[in-house]
């Protein structure tokens, strides 16, 4: 138990080397050659961690950290914030300060050297901060400063403790910024350090860490070094070199104001954060991004990004563990592509999110059950559905070329997601088209309901493989009749989306399929005795009852002789086809068809006719009329049937000198 309380309070650690007051002395870094050397130093005091700081040393060095290479991200942000509490307190006293952090590595002796110009430490600072697990320097400091330091982390993680994992020896030199002697500490391995005073040193805080064997060797390569620093902080605001050459350049934009954010720097910064994260994209362009910041309820600076590709299915299969936004904690890197801060259905959103309320420490394990990270999530995604709703009344035309690139997205959230709220949220970014608007032209689930008729509840929908396919359908002439607009679903997935959605803002999706059935029940022919009860009887006879399961004939003008409406929703019935778990007619057992015969089509009237003077072709008849209605519905599994079926009737109808099949 106490070990585990003792692993939360590294949640409060100081970012230990750099937590000071500042000096109103402005200092030059000597080069990175220089080697401080001591003239009047005292004898090394020996001294032993706190207990409780031994035991959380190997805790700290094996399992606070999913990946050894951080230990260069928190010895970076730590220099990064001694230097700020410096500028701090310089500007208290009216004076300005320039930080800059030096990083030297040596392969040869397998060494790194942090070098930092910030504020400095005294000896008791050293000892607390170095010595004890659960202090928070930086806590304090902003307690004394409270006006003055709103921009200091309050806490901060392990920190320094981070290079116990890939170090054999640590030495520490500090010199508090204003004092005349700096203080040194030394690491050598146990559960025991020393301390001696008045060591000649620069202001500022410098680390040097002799690298183990094996494979923490490996961080005291140049190149490996600049990855490193490249990829968790380039961002950082104080200038960073390795071995003399400049390794981050560009500034973190996001910090900035919006409005004074030129295209040409966000096309930089996007070129550079897809270098770095997104490899794929780095010949893209964004089509949008989302500038955005907040103080409440997180303190958040972020930009985020729209890539303007269109995504293939490849690409939006492959996608589904690799991706995320990059979280930074004061210009620091946490985690490149944290996709915990988005939902999946926003995954093609790429971009940098800053928030001050994230610890430095919290690994990728702890991200997933962060309270600051579930409350961040929220917040991200609700701006960037807002945003995208204003985009499409600002500018239909550039949002709907966007979502000809990214609706697989939206539709996959709409079908995944558990909550109607959240499927209808996104659901408002969906475009289709319309039976009241020109083909090619798009309109939203929103737009639709402002222009419903008076006392119209439902929504109508069809799915159909094209436009002219819709506007020729036996089920939308029905409802067209009645004046009702019809959303067309042209693409197979709209129809699984519709059906998942089920509702949008209290209005039931009703697919024209089975409003069509209602309407042709309201019309249908009652009077089944003599010929009407006989060709019901033969047709149901002819098809067998799995193609069939009931006839129905009704006096309806129809442009087709006949339709099909199944038991169970249509929608759900094409889909189930789609996934190909039947053969043959099986599906037809499942769905139990009913046959809606038009009885005043020409086409009808002759098969009466025909049933009684050519049997025969009066069946082939019929079966290309059940074949046609079938197709039309989108339930035909295999149409190889209908060909010698069709070369046969025509066989049939050119061997008549005056064709009388279809004469009434």
């Amino acid at each position: 138990v106490r070990s585990m309380r003792s692993v939360r309070s590294l949640s409060r650690l100081s970012r230990v080397i750099s937590s000071q007051v500042a000096s109103s002395r402005t200092t030059q870094i000597r080069p990175i050659s220089y080697i401080p050397r001591v003239l009047s130093a005292s004898q090394p005091e020996r001294r032993e961690f706190q207990a409780e700081t031994a035991k959380l040393l190997d805790i700290v060095a094996k399992s606070l950290y999913s990946d050894s290479e951080v230990f260069v991200r928190e010895l970076i942000s730590n220099s990064s914030d001694a230097i700020e509490k410096r500028r701090i307190a310089d500007l208290e006293k009216g004076n300005t300060h320039s930080g800059e952090i030096k990083i030297t590595v040596d392969e040869a002796k397998n060494t790194i050297l942090f070098q930092d110009n910030g504020i400095g430490m005294t000896k008791d600072e050293l000892i607390s901060y170095l010595g004890t697990i659960a202090h928070s320097g930086s806590k304090t400091f902003t307690q004394e400063n409270a006006e003055k330091a709103e921009n200091v982390i309050g806490q901060f993680g392990v920190g320094f403790y981070s290079a116990f994992m890939v170090a054999d020896s640590v030495e520490v030199k500090s010199r508090k910024a204003g004092e005349e002697d700096g203080i040194q500490w030394t690491w050598n391995g146990g559960n025991s350090y020393e301390m001696s005073e008045g060591v000649e040193t620069e202001e500022g805080t410098t680390i040097q860490i002799h690298l183990k064997s094996g494979d923490a060797a490996i961080y005291s390569q140049f190149l490996r070094m600049k990855d490193i620093i490249e990829k968790y902080s380039y961002f950082v605001s104080s200038p960073i070199t390795l071995n003399g050459e400049r390794v981050n350049s560009l500034n973190a934009i996001w910090t900035a104001n919006p409005k004074e954010v030129t295209a040409e720097q966000h096309d930089q910064f996007f070129s550079q954060l897809t270098r770095m994260h997104h490899p794929h994209l780095q010949h893209d362009r964004p089509s949008y991004y989302i500038h955005y910041k907040a103080d409440s309820p997180l303190s958040i600076r972020s930009i985020m990004y729209v890539p303007s590709h269109k995504v293939s299915q490849m690409e939006f299969a492959s996608q589904t563990d690799e991706y995320g936004l990059s979280l930074y904690a004061r210009r620091v890197l946490i985690k490149a592509k944290a996709k915990e801060l988005l939902p999946k259905y926003l995954r093609f959103v790429i971009g940098v999110v800053d928030c001050e309320d994230i610890p430095l420490n919290l690994s990728r394990e702890m991200l997933q059950n962060d309270p600051v990270v579930a409350k961040l999530r929220r917040v991200l995604t609700d701006k960037i559905l807002a945003f995208f709703v204003q985009q499409m009344k600002k500018d239909p035309i550039k949002y709907d070329d966007m979502y000809k690139n990214i609706n697989l997205y939206f539709k996959e959230g709409i079908v995944l997601e558990p909550e109607q709220n959240v499927k209808e949220d996104i659901a408002r970014l969906l475009q289709l088209e319309t039976s009241n608007n020109k083909g090619g032209v798009k309109t939203s689930l929103t737009d639709y309901i402002s222009r419903m008729q008076e006392g119209q509840k439902e929504i109508y929908y069809m799915y159909a493989p094209s436009r002219q396919l819709a506007e020729s359908s036996p089920y939308l002439e029905v409802v067209k009749g009645e004046g009702k607009e019809v959303l067309f679903l042209l693409d197979p997935a709209d129809e699984v989306v519709f059906l998942s959605l089920g509702q949008f803002k209290n209005h039931n999706l009703v697919s024209v399929e089975k409003w069509a059935e209602k309407a042709e029940d309201k019309k249908e022919d009652k009077v089944e005795l003599g010929d009407k009860k006989e060709l019901y009887d033969w047709v149901k006879n002819t098809l067998g009852s799995v193609k069939v399961n009931e006839v129905k004939g009704s006096r309806r003008v129809s442009e087709h002789p006949a339709m099909i409406s199944v038991q169970t929703e249509m929608g759900a019935a094409r889909h189930f086809l789609r996934m190909g778990e039947t053969k043959g007619n099986e599906h037809l057992a499942f769905l139990k068809p009913t046959f809606h015969l038009h009885l005043n089509h020409p086409v009808t009237e002759g098969l009466i006719k025909l049933k009684k003077t050519d049997p025969k072709t009066a069946q082939l008849l019929l079966e290309q009329i059940y074949d046609n209605a079938l197709l039309t519905a989108g339930l035909m599994t295999d149409s190889r049937n209908m060909i010698p079926r069709l070369n046969d009737l025509l066989t049939k109808l050119l061997g008549k000198e005056k064709s009388t099949i279809l004469t009434p």
